[in-house]
């Protein structure tokens, strides 16, 4: 019913009625397949929120900020981090790590044995499409290839960090005041500063971090907005860093490829059509012309023959 009243109303019915079933049916297919790549590509384009309840701030009072996830930004960080959510990996996780002026970084599970169950889990890295700017949050990362579940939020714009393959996934959206309250008085980490040790962070969680560094702030839950299953298990596809994804101020323009397409591929198909041959007057004239052509190469070929053929 599509075919039958859509395309004459787009493409004139007389040039829907010069198409072949066949013909319609396979610009028709063309059409769907391109429209379900654009679904895709909005599916694994589309944001969702997380809102982090944390406690122990700076004066030991607590609050919450909201997180928005641009899977377009790095697509495999956007997927781990909603897998991540999903477990419900942050509940209780220490800001462990927090710099004034430069970013706080958490990620470590309290637990020691969920700790050792994710640190092997790494993912490949993400091109560096976004910027370490104020409010953004990135993966830590040891080296290429090997972000697990560590994650820092900038305090300020750390633009440095976009040549060194830190890709942004998402920024905070609301209560960024929130972040600048967690605590910072530890400052780095050992064996730089007076901070916590992460190999201890993992080895005996929060009961070291509890014993030796009580006042750091930390996650009481992470929820998030939506089903973020569905929208992490678009995010990543083979290949997805290498596809571009169609954000929504390009769906006009996406809009537009789609029936510059349909146009295209229908002036294909009645190019091809029977109606548009020749005049039958010049159809006759070159079989006319193929069976001299004929002609004259079979007498070649006898002749030259003749002039092949030794003599008696």
């Amino acid at each position: 019913a599509i075919r039958r009243f859509l395309l004459p109303v787009i493409f004139g019915r007389r040039t829907c009625s010069m198409l072949s079933a066949r013909g319609a049916s396979r610009t028709w297919n063309l059409c769907c397949i391109f429209l379900f790549a654009v679904a895709a590509g909005d599916t694994a384009g589309k944001t969702f929120k997380v809102t982090f309840a944390v406690d122990n701030l700076t004066g030991g009072s607590n609050g919450q900020f909201v997180v928005e996830v641009h899977p377009t930004w790095a697509p495999k960080g956007a997927q781990r981090f909603a897998e991540l959510v999903q477990n419900k990996f942050f509940d209780n996780v220490r800001f462990f790590r927090v710099i004034g002026d430069f970013m706080a970084q958490f990620g470590i599970s309290g637990d020691p044995h969920v700790a050792a169950t994710w640190r092997d889990k790494t993912i490949k890295d993400d091109r560096t499409k976004a910027k370490n700017k104020r409010g953004r949050l990135t993966f830590a990362t040891s080296g290429p290839d090997t972000r697990t579940t560590q994650i820092f939020i900038n305090f300020k714009d750390n633009l440095f960090l976009d040549t060194q393959g830190f890709a942004p996934f998402a920024e905070v959206v609301e209560g960024m005041d929130i972040v600048d309250k967690l605590y910072n008085g530890y400052g780095e980490g050992a064996p730089s500063g007076k901070g916590p040790s992460q190999a201890l962070c993992q080895s005996q969680g929060n009961a070291y971090l509890q014993d030796k560094f009580p006042k750091l702030s930390f996650i009481k839950s992470v929820t998030a907005n939506s089903d973020i299953g569905a929208i992490a298990a678009a995010a990543v596809t083979s290949g997805s860093n290498d596809i571009p994804t169609v954000s929504r101020q390009g769906h006009g323009l996406v809009i537009f490829a789609m029936f510059s397409l349909m146009a295209l591929v229908l002036v294909f198909t009645v190019a091809r059509s029977s109606r548009w041959t020749r005049p039958s007057s010049s159809k006759f004239t070159t079989e006319e012309e193929v069976a001299e052509l004929e002609l004259s190469a079979q007498e070649h070929t006898v002749a030259g023959r003749k002039r092949t053929v030794p003599p008696e």
